[in-house]
C-alpha cells in the first residue's frame, strides 16, 4: 500500500519555475525486490522531494541526510548502513551510476523490518550515526494530528523553507500532501525580497520556522508587510523567547492570523505538543498541550509522551533496521517540565546534554570527543539554545578549532563562541559542568 496518493492531477508543488500535479511527484521507481534502503540527500529542490515520495511509496526504507552533510560522516554512515540506493550523489566508490542515481554493486542481504518507513538523523549534522526508526503509522499518526489541530485542508499552499532531512521539514511534507495540499518551494531566505515576492505571488497561505527564523523576520519587518493570503504562522525548533512569541503572537490577532508554538522531537515524528492559537498570548512561557491522540504527563520530573506518533526505537548499525517495535508508544523526552492546572506543560530544563542550534540537536558531549580526539587537548562545551561555547585552556588552539565547528558542523560564526579559562573540575576529576556554565554564560 502506498504512503502517499500520488494519482491526483491536482497541484501538488509550485517552484519560481513550474507547478507540479500529484501525478508527476513519482520520479523512476525503485525496484520492488526484498525490502531495501534508499538514502536520500536532500538539497530543497523538487528532484529531493520527487525522490523521497517515490521512495516512502516503494515500501523500501528511507534514509534522510542534509546534502551538505560532512563529507566523512557521510562516509562512516554509508560503510555502516550500506544502502542499495544513493539518490543525490554523482558517484561514490562501490556504486554504479543508474539514471539518476547510485546503486550498489556488491549485493548484500539486510533484513529490514517490514513496519520501517523512515530513518532520520537524532542530532542533524553533528556526526552521529545514530537514527530514529519510524514507521509508516508513525508518521502517518502524527501527520494527522497536525492537519486536525492546524486545520490543514486542500486549500492550503505551506512553504517548505526548512529541509527535508529535518523532522519539522519531514512533517510539513507528510501533513499537507497526505491532506492533498500543496507544497511550495524555495531555496531564497526570509531575508530575500526575492522570498517575499514570490510568497505573495503564489498566495502561499503557511509559514514554519525555528526560532532563528523568527528573529530574521522581526529584523526585516515582516509584521509590516502586505501578505493578506498567509494566515497561519508555526513555530518549533527549540525555545524561542518569551518576548517573541509575545511579539508574533500579538501580531497574528490583530492580523486575524493563526500563530502557533509547538514542541516536538525527531523521536515522536515529531510533533507532540501545541498552544492553540487563541491562548498563545495567556500561555506564552509554556509548550502548551498534547496534540489530538497523544497523552503529557510528567512522571519523577520527566516528561513523557504517549501516542502512536512514538518511533520503533534507535538505530546505529545495518543490523538494528530488523528491530521492531521496542518503546510501545512511549516517549521518556528527557526534558524536566511543569503542568498546570488547565493541562499546559513548560520544559524546566534537560536531563541530559543537548543544546538546540537553528533547530538542530546538537549533543555537547559528542561534540567535546570529536574535538578532544582531533586536538589531543583539555576541552569542555557548554552553551543555550542560543550558542554553542567550546572552553580551552590553550590559546594555540582557537583558531583551528573555530575552523572545526564551521567544517563539521556548518554553524555560523553567531552560533558559537571559543573561551579560553581554566576548565572547572569535581574532586574526582569530572568536569563541574554547572560552574562552568555559570562561568561563560
Amino acid at each position: 500500500m502506498s504512503f502517499f496518493n500520488v494519482t491526483s492531477g491536482e497541484v501538488a508543488v509550485i517552484t519560481a519555475e513550474r507547478t507540479y500535479s500529484y501525478k508527476e511527484l513519482l520520479c523512476a521507481p525503485f525496484d520492488n525486490q526484498q525490502k531495501q534502503l534508499i538514502l536520500i540527500l536532500c538539497d530543497g529542490t523538487f528532484e529531493s522531494l520527487s525522490a523521497y515520495v517515490t521512495a516512502m511509496n516503494s515500501q523500501h526504507a528511507v534514509m534522510l541526510l542534509a546534502s551538505d552533510i560532512n563529507e566523512e560522516l557521510l562516509s562512516s554512515i554509508i560503510t555502516q548502513y550500506k544502502p542499495e540506493w544513493i539518490v543525490g550523489l554523482q558517484g561514490w566508490v562501490g556504486y554504479s551510476k543508474e539514471g539518476q542515481r547510485l546503486i550498489r554493486i556488491e549485493k548484500i542481504n539486510a533484513v529490514i523490518h517490514e513496519d520501517l518507513a523512515l530513518l532520520l538523523s537524532t542530532s542533524g549534522t553533528t556526526g552521529s550515526q545514530k537514527f530514529v526508526r519510524l514507521s509508516y503509522a508513525n508518521l502517518r499518526a502524527n501527520a494527522q494530528s497536525i492537519q486536525q489541530y492546524l486545520d490543514i485542508d486542500a486549500q492550503e499552499r505551506a512553504i517548505l523553507n526548512l529541509p527535508l532531512s529535518y523532522s519539522y521539514g519531514m512533517s510539513i511534507v507528510n501533513s499537507h500532501l497526505l491532506a492533498g495540499a500543496t507544497l511550495v518551494l524555495t531555496n531564497d531566505s526570509v531575508l530575500q525580497k526575492s522570498f517575499w515576492s514570490f510568497i505573495k505571488e503564489v498566495k502561499a497561505t503557511s509559514l514554519a520556522g525555528v526560532p532563528f527564523t523568527y528573529q530574521m523576520l522581526q529584523r526585516v519587518g515582516f509584521i509590516k508587510m502586505d501578505l493578506p493570503d498567509l494566515r497561519v504562522l508555526t513555530q518549533a525548533g527549540g525555545r524561542l523567547n518569551e518576548k517573541f512569541v509575545r511579539y508574533f503572537a500579538s501580531y497574528a490577532h490583530e492580523m486575524n492570523k493563526r500563530f502557533y508554538v509547538m514542541y516536538g522531537q525527531t523521536e515522536a515524528s515529531p510533533r507532540m505538543s501545541y498552544i492553540p492559537y487563541n491562548r498563545v498570548l495567556d500561555k506564552a512561557g509554556s509548550i502548551g498541550i498534547a496534540v489530538p491522540d497523544g497523552k503529557l504527563e510528567v512522571i519523577d520530573d520527566e516528561l513523557v509522551y504517549t501516542g502512536e506518533n512514538v518511533m520503533l526505537g534507535y538505530a546505529e548499525t545495518l543490523e538494528d533496521l530488523a528491530k521492531g517495535d521496542e518503546l510501545h508508544g512511549v516517549l521518556h523526552t528527557g526534558d524536566t517540565a511543569t503542568v498546570d492546572d488547565e493541562g499546559y506543560f513548560t520544559i524546566t530544563g534537560r536531563l541530559k546534554r543537548f543544546i538546540k542550534l537553528f533547530g538542530l540537536r546538537i549533543n555537547l558531549d559528542d561534540v567535546e570527543k570529536k574535538l578532544e580526539q582531533r586536538f589531543q587537548t583539555p576541552l569542555a562545551c557548554t552553551g543555550t539554545d542560543d550558542k554553542l561555547i567550546i572552553v580551552i585552556e590553550q590559546e594555540q588552539f582557537s583558531d583551528d578549532i573555530k575552523k572545526t565547528i564551521e567544517e563539521l558542523y556548518h554553524l555560523h560564526k553567531s552560533a558559537y563562541k571559543v573561551k579560553v579559562l581554566d576548565i572547572p573540575h569535581f574532586s574526582n576529576g569530572k568536569t563541574d559542568y554547572m560552574k562552568l556554565k555559570e562561568l561563560c554564560i
